[in-house]
């Protein structure tokens, strides 16, 4: 009788391992069913069919959406079709305009402002120590000083597949793309006019901006 008890042992084991098997499946199926039915987690695009156009479309259809902005806003700007790109121009300060261009390449739009036409040689360290400040706390765009050309540019840039995914975006960013370029004039302004410290300059910029937060809440 004990013998045959030990026998039937490898059996039991087989079955209890079958068994562990077929419960497994089961609650793989379940968990499957369970996450289908559970929302996206990430953002679903506006225009669905934006998806499925190849590069030149979502090209031309970013194309298309900048100029009908200009227009529709009445927004001064020129078209220049054959180099890709649109230029506008703002208001960056009280009695100041200001050149934007949003250039269409390959794959990417770039937003971009001129803040700075020149500036003076002796200036450049401090210049590139005001850019460094800003591209440190910025999560938009990109401070540039162009040593060869003497300029200074804020630019932005995204890939034209996401603009035609979200064409609403292009406004929104044009938008931040311009009020943060005033921030920067500003900022630039005052280490040339008045001859402040970059580091005190972002202090002043971040206590107005905090004021400014404070009143509109």
């Amino acid at each position: 009788m004990e013998n045959s008890a030990y026998a039937l042992l490898p059996l039991l084991g087989v079955l209890a391992l079958i068994s562990r098997v077929r419960e497994n499946r089961r609650k793989k199926n379940t968990e499957s069913k369970l996450e289908e039915t559970r929302p996206p987690s990430f953002e679903l695009p506006e225009e669905t069919n934006g998806l499925y156009l190849d590069l030149l479309q979502q090209k031309t259809r970013v194309w298309q959406k900048l100029i009908h902005l200009h227009v529709e806003n009445q927004w001064r700007h020129g078209v220049y079709e054959q180099e890709n790109y649109i230029e506008s121009t703002f208001q960056i300060a009280e009695n100041t305009d200001a050149y934007y261009r949003y250039i269409l390449t390959q794959e990417d739009v770039h937003f971009e402002s001129c803040i700075l036409h020149s500036f003076p040689k002796e200036k450049t360290t401090d210049l590139f120590v005001l850019a460094a400040h800003f591209n440190n706390l910025l999560t938009f765009g990109k401070v540039v000083v162009d040593v060869n050309r003497q300029i200074v540019l804020f630019t932005y840039q995204n890939e034209v597949s996401f603009y035609a995914v979200y064409p609403v975006k292009i406004e929104y960013h044009l938008s931040r793309h311009y009020h943060i370029s005033k921030d920067i004039y500003w900022a630039f302004q005052k280490l040339l006019t008045e001859q402040e410290e970059p580091a005190f300059i972002i202090a002043d910029l971040i206590t107005i901006q905090k004021n400014n937060q404070e009143n509109t809440n």
